[in-house]
């Protein structure tokens, strides 16, 4: 429903109406019957674009992300993103995230509302339940921001902003108000439910296990303090009375239609994949060692399915920057490093790994390997490997009953399902069963005694395996883990001891770049200055200015 709420403005009522994330809810005066407007536009007209928008924005929206979080690096043939690799933000950076996740919200208001006047209440529970979780991606971004004003138009043109703590606990409420309409929902009455919606087709089960599984994701974002551990057991001890249970494995939240073609692929495979010509997507977007250098030291047989090999000779490689692990045929470049090409030739191009995913442009199949698999690969808001971490880590915590070693071994298993491993489950247990042989604390279970290694095992293999696939999620348990304390970069090979990191994450090397000044990894975005420009009254009075990219938490860190 991209801009079609649009609304005659005069003069100096501009800048009031466009801003602070506030959207407008009336139309031109004129209306010509065979133009959709407000009176004629249902929820079943508006769900499957705007669900659209919301998983594309999951899947490809947060790419510099993967840079900060050691996943990706740029290849060396490219000028360097200075403002990114230095983190010296300000505030236009990231700024179409605040505005588009607000355009988006919009439109599931404008659902909720067709469909609370046609009382179709599964098309209502299915929007709260989308509001709610651009909501909760808004203050993990930014902490506190319009929510209880916005979305009212000229009854509030300058909404105040709401603490992120509040917000993040109606939202709770919220999707329990949907989960209630869904249950109840006549599906008669929700016209067309079925093939407007692109994520579940009309299942009641599915969009109340999504449900579920959202919650699960805000509560475990607030773990890393002491103080909400009641209001989290509180919380999930209802998840379990409602008895629906979260997704599993196999189950992504994710639009799998036909709605892609290879004139109009997935957007992640056009972004990071293949273009509609056939031509590699990107060769911006290179590995980081990081992450890889993890996986080379546990002899991570997933390591090809989240990088491909490099189409160079390896054994050519001569003078390069930094030690490349074996096996050498994947090599990733260090984030920020400032590289003379001259002198080293081989970190661009065919001598750094590509994104993981399938050799040649495609159409999607459930043998494709990796990350980008074909034209019509499934775009996912959450897949089944994070529910899987959200459990395990429920489960070590105690908020969760269960065998925390028998989901913790779950969870990686999915992955080698959800890349298409051959022979998955068996490729994982012979992976596993051969590093306990070798008694490797950074994989079995068993040697991690205390609950802090426990839950460090955790987040270290979580970490590994939400590679390039929602970077947010990862950026989320890395603040709240280790409350955005300074990192150091030891070598991977000094792990052999178990993961070293701090609180219970794993350390990620800063960037490289030498107009670093700060021995951390943003914390937040600050405010785009349009909110500065049209709102500033509410606007917070931190996270505005520089610096405040790291010392403005958002309320859900220690």
């Amino acid at each position: 429903m991209k801009r079609l709420n649009k609304v005659m403005i005069v003069g100096a009522l501009v800048a009031a109406v466009v801003g602070s994330g506030c959207k407008k809810s009336f139309f031109d005066i004129n209306k010509d019957p065979n133009n959709p407007v407000e009176s004629n536009i249902t929820a079943d007209l508006i769900a499957p674009q705007a669900m659209l928008n919301s998983a594309n924005r999951t899947a490809t929206g947060y790419a510099w992300l993967n840079m900060w979080l050691g996943y990706w690096a740029p290849s060396s043939g490219f000028a360097p993103a200075v403002e990114e690799q230095s983190y010296n933000i300000n505030s236009a950076f990231g700024a179409g995230l605040f505005s588009g996740l607000m355009d988006n919200v919009y439109d599931y208001q404008f659902m909720e509302n067709q469909a609370t006047a046609s009382g179709q209440d599964f098309y209502r529970g299915i929007a709260k339940i989308m509001k709610s979780n651009n909501f909760a991606q808004l203050v993990d971004l930014y902490n506190s921001v319009p929510y209880s004003e916005a979305l009212q138009g000229l009854k509030a043109i300058r909404p105040k902003y709401d603490d992120g703590k509040a917000i993040y606990e109606d939202l709770i409420k919220q999707v329990d108000t949907a989960i209630t309409l869904i249950k109840g929902a006549d599906i008669n009455k929700n016209e067309k439910i079925a093939t407007a919606d692109i994520l579940f087709a009309g299942s009641k089960t599915s969009w109340i296990k999504f449900a579920n599984t959202l919650k699960l994701r805000w509560l475990m974002a607030q773990s890393g303090r002491s103080d909400r551990a009641a209001y989290i057991t509180a919380e999930i001890a209802k998840i379990v009375s409602e008895g629906t249970g979260f997704l599993g494995s196999g189950q992504d939240a994710a639009i799998t239609t036909s709605l892609f073609t290879t004139a109009k692929p997935s957007a992640y495979y056009n972004s990071f994949g293949f273009t509609t010509v056939g031509d590699p997507a990107t060769t911006y977007y290179r590995a980081n060692v990081v992450a890889m250098n993890y996986m080379k030291v546990i002899a991570d047989p997933r390591l090809t399915y989240y990088y491909k090999k490099i189409k160079g000779n390896s054994a050519s490689v001569t003078t390069e920057p930094l030690t490349t692990l074996p096996p050498k045929d994947v090599r990733g470049n260090q984030y920020g490093l400032p590289i003379d090409n001259s002198t080293y030739p081989y970190q661009a191009g065919d001598f750094v790994s590509q994104i993981g995913g399938v050799d040649a442009p495609g159409a999607y199949s459930t043998s494709a390997k990796g990350l980008a698999k074909g034209y019509n690969q499934p775009t996912w808001l959450i897949t089944s490997i994070e529910s899987m971490w959200l459990q395990a880590e429920a489960i070590t915590r105690g908020f969760l009953a269960g065998d925390a070693k028998a989901a913790y071994k779950a969870a990686i298993a999915e992955t080698f399902i959800w890349l298409a491993v051959p022979t998955a489950s068996a490729a994982f247990n012979s992976w596993y069963d051969g590093q306990v042989a070798l008694s490797n604390k950074n994989v079995d279970w068993d040697l991690n005694t205390t609950a802090a290694d426990k839950l460090r095992l955790i987040m270290f293999h979580k970490y590994l395996s939400m590679n390039g696939i929602d970077p947010l999620v990862v950026w989320t348990d890395f603040r709240k883990s280790t409350g955005g304390v300074a990192q150091v970069d030891p070598e991977p090979t000094k792990y052999a001891g178990g993961v070293v990191g701090n609180g219970t994450y794993p350390y990620l090397d800063l960037s490289m770049n030498p107009g670093r000044s700060s021995q951390l990894i943003p914390v937040r975005l600050l405010y785009p200055q349009r909110e500065l420009e049209l709102n500033f009254a509410n606007v917070p009075t931190v996270g505005v200015k520089s610096g405040d990219q790291f010392t403005a938490k958002i309320w859900w860190m220690p």
